[in-house]
């Protein structure tokens, strides 16, 4: 717990300290009463607003699978509603409101959960359970398996990272997991995921080269013969 601690506050240490330099480094750069901004910088700052929106539009709208065509709509209220009012505060917050409303009525879908042992999405690491790279809750996993129509029987993967110490929060996730009906959740390590990917490419030229399985998969069982009591 306390290396937990540790970490974290180093986290945010590092970013504060990243944040104050970069907005600290042009006052130290152009100070002074006579000093003026390059032309160059102040033309390249005339391209930065349009830049970091059009970034973010592309953000908001790559990282979910819609299930409708609706969602989009935010878009097009955002742009409508500043072509009339001519005011970025009021087209962002229709927009913004709009998109989050659509996204809360289930417009969007969860991206598609790997669930084998080779490189599950699910995974528990120092800082908690995640989702590929989002941390959620166990209540989330739980949507996210049901969001993907994946049946109670199916055998739920779930990877330990190595750094990981206590092991309560991967025993709470598959108590979690157990009493909503996933009765299968298995716990693997990266060793093991990485071993299942080297197995499988291992095995693929062994097919290919022969056009059937291995010889071992096809031996038939040894024939076992007890000796008699004269021999």
């Amino acid at each position: 717990m306390k290396a937990e601690i540790v970490y974290m506050l180093g986290v945010i240490a590092v970013g504060f300290a990243v944040n104050y330099a970069l907005r600290a480094l042009p006052f130290l750069l152009f100070a002074g009463k006579n000093r003026r901004l390059p032309r160059w910088i102040e033309i390249l700052g005339g391209y930065v607003s349009p830049v970091i929106i059009g970034a973010l539009i592309v953000y908001s709208y790559s990282g979910l699978a819609w299930k409708t065509a609706w969602p989009y709509l935010a878009g097009v209220i955002t742009v409508a509603i500043h072509l009339w009012k001519r005011n970025p505060l009021v087209s962002i917050v229709a927009g913004t409101v709009v998109y989050m409303c659509l996204l809360t009525t289930g417009c969007a879908s969860r991206p598609a959960l790997v669930l084998d042992s080779e490189d599950p999405s699910v995974s528990v690491s120092a800082l908690g359970i995640k989702i590929g790279n989002n941390l959620v809750r166990p209540q989330d996993v739980v949507e996210a398996l049901k969001d993907n129509d994946i049946p109670k029987t199916r055998v739920v993967h779930i990877l330990l990272e190595p750094e990981v110490r206590d092991m309560r929060e991967a025993r709470n996730l598959m108590a979690y997991l157990c009493m909503n009906g996933y009765t299968r959740p298995v716990l693997v390590t990266r060793r093991h995921s990485e071993s299942r990917v080297v197995e499988k490419t291992q095995a693929a030229p062994t097919r290919a080269h022969t056009g059937s399985v291995p010889s071992r998969a096809v031996d038939r069982p040894r024939q076992i013969r007890y000796k008699s009591a004269n021999e």
